[in-house]
């Protein structure tokens, strides 16, 4: 059923995917709602039923109305929970922009319901970030698993840091991804005037186009791997729909030198999505050359070692020796709490690391 579940990932834009006439037997239907779960596309495929493109039988029309069901109300709980955050934030002075699910479920699509999301995702200036974490601790009771690799290095070179609020998870972030791209993001255009949408009442801010498509760009290319659908879709649905500026978007890239993740990005939406509406930005992407370099950074962020292989090419992006030596150091000797919380010692630590990139 991973075909069926491109066709849900694609429902709604001009595509080549089709469903299957006949409805579904059980080991299909089965099949592809796992699918669907684990791409974060229920809400396709919700609308795909309720809209007689892909028929089902009652007993699994039922199975999915009360998936959707739970869903929706894990959507709600994350919302409120976004909302709580924000208003937490904005009392100490600090900005937040809203990310991913939330952000493009109210932004993006036409129909919010089809773009579930599973956690809170905010973004606040690298100035404030260990702050802004320490506030949120202490005012939603939340938990940090996992600490910093060593101090000091979630303000310099850090991506988020994972808080556990009750059953639910909130990720603040300071940049978009680990490793080296998330390094040369230039963090002031983060914070250029957003997009402002309403929420509950409120209104909350998102990040402005272009930074927008190239966020959702770097999930897409850098996030999952392989590639999550819902993250492909969110790259077609902004280019499609929104119909972001080239040159604003290209400028933009080169300024954060990630044209080639955005290259990867647009054309993997159109390519797994098989995508008939031509773009601009598509034909740019299918003609895009990487340097060796670019290509040696976009493949530490593939594979099973990614999780190291990344960290190692980032050294290459630092400016200094101080940033690189530093930097270096905290992954290869994080500190002890670190360790204890990944249960790892120092030399098991090391062990694993090189058995991943070996193998």
């Amino acid at each position: 059923m991973i075909r069926a579940g491109v066709a849900v990932a694609a429902y709604g834009l001009p595509s080549e995917h089709a469903f299957p006439a006949p409805p579904l037997v059980a080991e299909e239907f089965g099949a592809l709602l796992a699918t669907c779960q684990q791409e974060r596309l229920l809400g396709f495929l919700g609308a795909a039923v309720g809209d007689g493109a892909l028929q089902l039988g009652p007993e699994h029309r039922d199975a999915l109305e009360e998936e959707l069901r739970r869903w929706s109300a894990h959507v709600v709980r994350v919302e409120q929970l976004a909302l709580r955050a924000v208003s937490e934030l904005a009392s100490d002075g600090i900005p937040a922009r809203v990310l991913k699910g939330v952000a493009l479920a109210h932004t993006t699509y036409p129909r919010r319901e089809q773009r579930i999301f599973g956690d809170v995702d905010l973004l606040v200036p690298s100035r404030d970030f260990t702050r802004a974490a320490e506030v949120l601790s202490q005012a939603l009771h939340g938990r940090r698993d996992v600490p910093e690799l060593r101090p000091g290095f979630d303000d310099r070179f850090g991506k988020e840091v994972m808080l556990r609020v009750e059953s639910l998870e909130l990720d603040l972030h300071r940049t978009f991804v680990e490793g080296p791209f998330g390094l040369t993001v230039d963090l002031a255009d983060l914070f250029a005037p957003p997009y402002r949408f309403a929420l509950g009442g409120f209104e909350l801010e998102a990040l402005p186009m272009p930074q927008r498509l190239l966020h959702a760009c770097y999930a897409a290319a850098l996030g999952d791997w392989p590639p999550r659908l819902v993250s492909l879709r969110d790259v077609a649905e902004i280019v499609l729909r929104e119909r972001p500026h080239l040159v604003d978007v290209l400028l933009m890239a080169k300024r954060w030198r990630c044209e080639v993740v955005v290259a990867r990005a647009v054309t993997t939406a159109w390519r797994e999505l098989a995508i008939t509406t031509p773009s601009p930005i598509v034909d740019w992407a299918a003609a895009y050359a990487p340097t060796r370099v670019e290509r040696l950074l976009l493949a530490s962020n593939e594979g099973p070692a990614r999780a190291f292989t990344r960290h190692l090419a980032a050294i290459l992006v630092l400016p200094t020796f101080v940033d690189r030596f530093r930097y270096a150091s905290a992954i290869a000797v994080p500190q002890r709490s670190y360790l204890r919380a990944r249960h790892l010692s120092p030399a098991t630590h090391l062990k694993r690391a090189a058995r991943r990139i070996i193998g």
